[in-house]
C-alpha cells in the first residue's frame, strides 16, 4: 500500500495526471501479465483506473503536455485483453470503469459484462 500511495500521489493526484503517468501505466499493464498477490493486483487495477480517468494537471498543460489523459487511454487500449480478464474477478467494478473509458467497442463491453454478471467474482 505504501507503493500505491507513492504512485497515486505522484503520477495522478485527484484526477490530475503528471508526465510520469505514461511510463507508469506501461509498467502497471505489464504487472497484470504476472502472478502477483491479490492485494497487489487490486492496487494495480485501481491505479490504472485513476490514470485512465485523469486529465493533464495545469502544470503539465503549461509544460506542453495537455493531452496526457487521451494518451494514457490510448496506451491502456494496448492492454485491453488484460483488463477484460479482470471482469471475472473481485476487481470487476474497476475493470468496468476502465473499459468504459478506453474501449471504443461498447457492444463488446456490454456482451462481456453481461456474461460475467451473476457469476461470483473470484479473487
Amino acid at each position: 500500500m505504501e507503493a500505491y500511495w507513492d504512485l497515486e500521489n505522484t503520477v495522478v493526484v485527484q484526477g490530475q495526471l503528471f508526465d510520469s503517468a505514461l511510463p507508469v501505466l506501461s509498467v502497471l499493464l505489464a504487472a497484470l501479465t504476472e502472478e502477483i498477490s491479490v492485494e497487489a493486483r487490486d492496487a494495480v487495477v485501481e491505479l490504472i483506473h485513476q490514470i485512465v480517468s485523469g486529465e493533464s494537471d495545469e502544470e503539465e498543460v503549461e509544460r506542453g503536455n495537455p493531452d496526457l489523459g487521451p494518451r494514457c487511454r490510448e496506451l491502456a487500449r494496448e492492454g485491453l485483453w488484460l483488463l477484460y480478464r479482470e471482469l471475472g474477478t473481485r476487481r470487476r467494478e474497476n475493470a468496468e470503469a476502465i473499459l468504459e473509458a478506453i474501449d471504443p467497442d461498447g457492444e463488446r463491453l456490454a456482451v462481456l459484462r453481461s456474461s460475467v454478471r451473476g457469476k461470483s467474482a473470484p479473487r
